[in-house]
């Protein structure tokens, strides 16, 4: 019973192991997408979904970015991280303008590259990792 423990152990690991390295190649491939000027649209402080099934209070952002003619458009968290930014961090980032890296096979598909913005985690579907704040579609 033991072996057959250890066996099943070793299998949920190897695979949490192979998803962990996949996101983080995806991630890595996306970067090298083209890149578009986003704006910052709006910004408000929503609940969003963190580990078993708790939430948190963060601020999240909708921007859009023009590819070809089209506009497209994305959300996106911020998790206080260095800093703690305060309450007019949502107001500072409205108008703001950020990159952001979109497939070019379906420019609806983005990615923001920068890890850190006002001292705060972004968090977004795209960034591999465990754990992620991101807010819903």
């Amino acid at each position: 019973m033991d072996l057959v423990m250890t066996l099943l152990i070793a299998a949920v690991a190897f695979g949490w192991f192979i998803w962990l390295w996949r996101q983080k190649r995806r991630f890595k491939a996306a970067t090298s997408w083209p890149v578009a000027e986003a704006i910052i649209e709006t910004g408000t402080i929503e609940s969003v979904a963190a580990v078993k099934g708790s939430k948190v209070q963060l601020p999240v952002f909708a921007f859009s970015y023009l590819v070809s003619g089209e506009y497209y458009s994305g959300r996106f968290a911020l998790m206080p991280y260095i800093t703690d930014p305060g309450e007019s961090l949502v107001k500072r980032m409205i108008g703001r303008k950020l990159e952001v890296h979109y497939d070019p096979v379906k420019p609806q598909t983005w990615l923001i590259a920068d890890e850190l913005i006002e001292g705060c985690k972004v968090e977004q579907k795209s960034r591999p990792g465990l754990f992620g704040f991101y807010p819903s579609d």
